[in-house]
C-alpha cells in the first residue's frame, strides 16, 4: 500500500474484555474509555498532549491491512502503556486486547469494573485460576486468530538492579510470537513503539547514575518518573515500520528454534532503539570524553610525534596546541540551550517567514535514511540562516538535530557560543601551512560519524551568491568517506542531499553588491547588529525537499579498489564524482518558484522593457517545459503541470517593484514592465534558483541558432557539448547519463516545445524564432561572461595581476564593454560567472598565470576558436 493511501478507520470495540471471556479474565486490554482513577490521579492531563504523528499511524494503519498486529515496547511501563493506549484513542486505531505483565482494572470505569472483576471472581471459583497466557500458548493462539496485542519483551528494573530480569523459560514473549506466526496464515505485523517523554539525548553516565537511573532503554522507576515531571512539551509515541514476522521468518529456516527466537528477539531491539535514536540520536558523550578519544588515537599520535620531529618541539608543546586547535574546532551540544533555541527561532522566523513547506514524504525520507544508518545531511546553501533553519524544521518534525560544521568566519563571540551549544563545530577555509588542524578535524569528524552523530555539512564550502547551486568542495566528503570505510559493517553512512528554496533570501542585496565586485563584509557583532533591519522585512515561504540518499558503500561498490587502497588519483575522481552526483540531486530538490520563473521571463531579453501578457505567457512556457524537465512547483505559487497561475505572476511583480527591482509603465498598449539596468543582476539571482531545469533546453536553442541555415544533428551535437564542457561549473547536469543522451532529450523537449521542428525532407527544422530567442536569452549571460574573459584577458596579457584579482580586472574591462553596448546584459559581469570562467579557462590550459610578474600567457589557438564559437553562439 502506498504511503499516504486513505485507509478507513477501524470499528471501535465496545467491550474490549468481555466478561466470561478468558480475555476478560485476564484485564489487560486497553481502554476506550478511562474511569475516574485516570482523571483524578492527572494522568489525563499528563498524557492530553501526547503526539502520535501522521506517519506513525499511517505505519500502524498499514500493518493492520496486512495481518494481525502486535505492538512491542521495550520495557514494561505503565506510563508507557497508557500513552499508547491514549495516543490509539485519539487516532482511532486499533487496541490490543491482551497486554503480557499488566492488568487495567483500576483505569477501568466504576461500573465496567465491578462487573468484569465480579466476572472474574466467579470465573476463578468456577474453573480456577486462569492457565499463563504466554506459557500456555493462549497468546499464540489469539495473535493467529488475528487479535491485536501489546507485548513488552524486558520487565523492568528496580533500583539497585543494573540489568533487568529476562523473561522466565517457557513464557517469553518473543517466543509466542514465534509460534503464532507459525499458527498463522497471515503475515503477523510486528510495530515497534517508543514513547519518548523526554528528547534529550542520553549523556554518558557513571556507574553510580546507572545504579540509581538506569538507562534511557531501561529506565529505573526514579528515571521514568523525572521523564515525566521534567519534560519539556508534549512527549512522543512513535510508531516504527511494521516489521513482517512471517518474512523474518522466512530468513532462519532451518535453525533450532531457539536460535530463530533469539534472532527475532534481537533484531525487535534492535528497531526499537533505531525508533528512540531518529527522535534523540546517540548517546552525547562529555567533551572531555571526546577529547580524550581524539587526542589518544593514533592518528593525533602520530601527527604528535611528525610534528615534534620536524619542527624541534617537544611532543608535550605539540600536544598543547593540538589539544587547543581541537577546543577551537568542538562543539557542546546542550538540549536546555536547544529548547530556548526552539523558541526563539520560531519568534524568528515566523516574523520573517510567511510559512515553511516541508512535506511528509520529505520527513519519512529522513527516517528511512535514519533507519538504515547514520545521517549525513547535505544541504545548498544560500543564506546564514541555514544553519538554523534546518535544524529548527528537524526538531519540529520530531527528528533528531544535527552537528553543522560551521565556517571558521561565524565562531566571533557571542555568536560562536550560541552555535556551539546548538551542535556546530568549525572548520577553516584552507589548511595550508598547517599540518595539526586537518588531522584533528578528520579524526573528531571521524569520532562523530562512529558514535552515530547526524552531520550536516554544505558541499558548496560558501553562500551561493549567485543562485546557483556550486560545484562541490569534496574536502569534508572526503574526510565522510574515509570515515564510513573504517565503520562498522553493519551500520551505513547516508549522504542526503536537501534542497533549501527561499522565496527571497535575506541577504539579498548583500549579494547583489559583492557580485557587482564591492568587497565582502567579514562577519562581525557590528554585522549582526546591523541585521536587525531583516526583522522589519517578510521574506515570503520557505520549501524543503530531500532528495535520495546515496550511500558510502555504493560509492564504495563502484571503485576498481578497496578504498584504502585506491591511488591519490583514483581518490580524487572517486570524489568528484560523488560530489557531482550530491550537487545534481540537490539541484533536482530545488522548487519552481513564482518569482524565478518571472524573473527568468524578464531576463530572457536585453531589452529594458517587456509587456505584462508577454510575460504571463513566457512565464507559463518556462514552468510547462521546466516541470516537463522534473522540476517540482510550489504548490502555494499556484504553478501546476499546466504552468503557473496569474495571481503568481502578479505577486512576484508585486514583490519585485516593492524591492526596486522594477519600474511600471503605461500606454496605449497596456502596462509595460521596465527592469532597471542596475538591478538585473539581482534578478538574476531569482532566474538562476530554476536554470538547472531549463539549462539543457536553452543550450540546445543556442545551438540551433548558432548554425543557422546548415541545421544538422551533428552540428546541434557539437555546439550542444561545447556549452556543457564549457559551462560545466555553472551546471550539474545528470552525472550518470552521457551528453549524447542529454541532448537527444533536449531535442525531444524542444520538439514537445513547439522550438524545434520535425520536417520529412530537411529532418530538424528551426521552429518560431521567438521560442528560440527566449530559451537562449537565459543563458546569454554566462556566454558573453565567458567570452568576456578570453577579451579582457587579452588586453590584459601584458600586465601582472595575481589571479585572485584576475576575475575583478576582468569585470572592470566589462564595464567599459557594457557602457558602448560591445555587452548587452549588465548580469553578465556577475563576479561568480566570471571566476568561473577564469577557473574553466586555466583547468584546460588555454589561460595561465605566468610567474614573475610576465602576466597572462594564451592557448592561441583554441581561445581563437572559443571566440568564432561565441559569435556564433551569441550571434555576432
Amino acid at each position: 500500500m502506498a504511503q499516504g493511501s486513505p485507509v478507513p478507520d477501524l470499528p471501535r470495540p465496545t467491550r474490549p474484555n468481555p466478561a466470561g471471556t478468558r480475555e476478560g479474565r485476564y484485564r489487560s486490554a486497553m481502554l476506550r474509555r478511562f474511569g475516574p482513577a485516570y482523571w483524578l490521579s492527572g494522568l489525563g492531563l499528563i498524557l492530553g498532549r501526547l503526539r502520535l504523528a501522521d506517519h506513525s499511524a499511517e505505519n500502524i494503519r498499514q500493518a493492520a491491512a496486512r495481518g494481525p498486529v502486535v505492538y512491542v515496547l521495550h520495557t514494561r511501563s505503565w506510563m508507557d502503556w497508557l500513552a499508547l493506549n491514549q495516543a490509539l484513542n485519539v487516532r482511532r486505531l486499533p487496541l490490543a486486547r491482551f497486554t503480557n505483565g499488566l492488568r487495567t482494572t483500576w483505569f477501568r470505569p466504576v461500573l465496567e469494573s465491578i462487573t468484569e472483576f465480579v466476572a472474574a471472581i466467579r470465573e476463578r471459583l468456577n474453573h480456577g485460576r486462569a492457565p499463563d497466557p504466554l506459557a500456555s500458548g493462549w497468546l499464540a493462539e489469539a495473535v493467529s486468530d488475528g487479535s491485536t496485542c501489546c507485548l513488552f519483551l524486558v520487565e523492568p528494573r528496580s533500583v539497585g538492579r543494573v540489568r533487568p530480569t529476562r523473561p522466565a523459560r517457557g513464557a517469553d514473549p518473543v517466543a509466542c510470537l514465534v509460534e503464532a506466526q507459525e499458527r498463522c496464515d497471515r503475515p503477523v505485523q510486528v510495530v515497534p513503539i517508543v514513547v519518548v517523554w523526554a528528547r534529550r539525548p542520553e549523556g554518558a553516565r557513571t556507574e553510580v547514575a546507572r545504579f540509581v537511573l538506569g538507562s534511557r532503554d531501561e529506565p529505573g522507576p526514579l528515571q521514568k518518573l523525572l521523564d515525566v515531571l521534567v519534560r519539556r512539551g508534549r512527549g512522543v509515541v512513535q510508531a516504527g515500520r511494521p516489521v513482517d514476522l512471517r518474512e523474518m521468518l522466512e530468513r532462519s529456516q532451518g535453525e533450532p528454534q531457539s536460535r530463530r527466537v533469539r534472532r527475532v528477539r534481537l533484531l525487535l531491539r534492535r528497531f526499537l532503539y533505531r525508533e528512540a535514536h531518529i527522535i534523540r540520536g546517540p548517546r552525547i558523550r562529555p567533551y572531555r570524553w571526546t577529547r580524550r578519544l581524539v587526542m589518544n588515537s593514533p592518528e593525533v599520535r602520530d601527527l604528535i610525534r611528525a610534528e615534534a620531529a620536524a619542527t624541534g618541539r617537544s611532543e608535550e608543546e605539540v600536544r598543547e596546541k593540538a589539544s587547543r586547535t581541537l577546543t577551537h574546532i568542538a562543539a557542546r551540544m546542550s538540549f536546555p540551550v536547544v529548547v530556548l533555541a526552539d523558541l526563539l527561532c520560531k519568534l524568528l522566523f515566523d516574523r520573517i517567514f510567511t510559512d515553511f513547506d516541508i512535506r511528509p514524504d520529505d520527513a519519512q525520507r529522513l527516517r528511512e535514511a535514519s533507519r538504515r544508518g547514520t545521517l549525513v545531511l547535505l544541504p545548498n546553501h544560500r543564506s546564514h540562516l541555514d544553519y538554523l533553519l534546518l535544524s529548527w524544521l528537524l526538531y519540529r518534525q520530531d527528528i533528531v538535530i544535527p552537528h553543522i560544521v560551521a565556517g571558521e568566519n561565524l565562531s566571533f563571540f557571542p555568536l560562536g557560543v550560541f552555535f556551539r551549544r546548538l551542535g556546530a563545530f568549525f572548520i577553516r577555509r584552507s589548511f595550508r601551512g598547517d599540518r595539526i588542524f586537518p588531522v584533528v578535524f578528520a579524526r573528531y569528524l571521524h569520532q562523530l560519524i562512529r558514535d552515530g552523530v547526524t552531520v550536516e555539512f554544505f558541499i558548496e564550502g560558501t553562500r551561493s551568491r549567485s543562485g546557483k547551486v556550486l560545484p562541490a568542495r569534496v574536502g569534508v566528503l572526503g574526510m565522510v568517506l574515509d570515515s564510513a570505510a573504517r565503520g562498522r559493517e553493519d551500520r551505513e553512512v547516508c549522504l542526503v542531499p536537501v534542497g533549501i528554496s527561499y522565496e527571497r533570501v535575506a541577504e539579498e542585496a548583500t549579494y547583489a553588491n559583492e557580485l557587482s565586485g564591492n568587497a565582502k563584509r567579514p562577519e562581525s557583532v557590528g554585522g549582526m547588529l546591523r541585521a536587525r533591519r531583516v526583522l522589519r522585512k517578510r521574506f515570503g515561504k520557505v520549501y524543503l525537499r530531500v532528495g535520495e540518499a546515496l550511500t558510502c558503500r555504493e560509492v564504495f561498490a563502484a571503485q576498481p579498489l578497496p578504498w584504502a587502497d585506491l591511488s591519490r588519483e583514483q581518490r580524487n575522481e572517486a570524489l568528484l564524482s560523488c560530489g557531482e552526483r550530491i550537487v545534481h540531486r540537490i539541484s533536482a530538490n530545488l522548487v519552481l518558484l513564482p518569482s524565478g520563473l518571472v524573473a527568468a521571463a524578464l531576463l530572457a531579453q536585453s531589452r529594458r522593457g517587456i509587456r505584462t501578457d508577454t510575460i504571463h505567457a513566457r512565464a507559463e512556457r518556462f514552468a510547462r517545459l521546466a516541470i516537463s524537465a522534473g522540476a517540482q512547483p510550489a504548490h502555494s505559487g499556484g504553478a501546476s503541470a499546466a504552468g503557473i497561475s496569474g495571481a503568481a505572476i502578479r505577486g512576484a511583480l508585486e514583490r519585485f517593484e516593492r524591492d526596486r527591482l522594477i519600474a511600471r509603465l503605461e500606454d496605449e498598449g497596456g502596462e509595460i514592465i521596465q527592469v532597471h539596468a542596475e538591478r538585473r543582476i539581482a534578478l538574476d539571482s531569482h532566474k538562476n534558483g530554476l536554470l538547472h531545469f531549463l539549462a539543457p533546453f536553452a543550450m540546445m536553442a543556442t545551438a540551433v541558432r548558432a548554425c543557422g541555415d546548415a541545421l544538422t544533428l551533428e552540428a546541434l551535437n557539437a555546439s550542444f557539448r561545447l556549452q556543457v564542457y564549457l559551462l560545466r561549473f555553472e551546471f550539474h547536469l545528470d552525472p550518470d547519463r552521457p551528453v549524447e543522451a542529454l541532448a537527444d532529450d533536449a531535442i525531444a523537449g524542444l520538439i514537445r516545445h513547439g522550438a524545434l521542428l520535425r520536417d520529412d525532407e530537411r529532418g530538424l527544422v528551426a521552429g518560431p524564432r521567438e521560442l528560440l530567442a527566449e530559451l537562449a536569452g537565459l543563458i546569454r549571460c554566462l556566454l558573453e561572461s565567458y567570452q568576456l574573459v578570453l577579451r579582457a584577458s587579452r588586453r590584459l596579457r601584458s600586465r601582472d595581476i595575481p589571479l585572485s584579482d584576475l576575475a575583478k580586472k576582468v569585470q572592470e574591462v566589462g564595464r567599459a564593454l557594457l557602457a558602448v553596448d560591445e555587452l548587452k546584459r549588465p548580469e553578465a559581469l556577475s563576479l561568480v560567472n566570471l571566476k568561473n570562467a577564469v577557473r574553466a579557462y586555466r583547468e584546460e590550459g588555454v589561460i595561465q598565470v605566468r610567474h614573475g610578474g610576465a602576466g597572462l600567457q594564451f592557448d592561441e589557438e583554441v581561445s581563437r576558436r572559443y571566440l568564432d564559437a561565441f559569435a556564433a553562439m551569441l550571434g555576432s
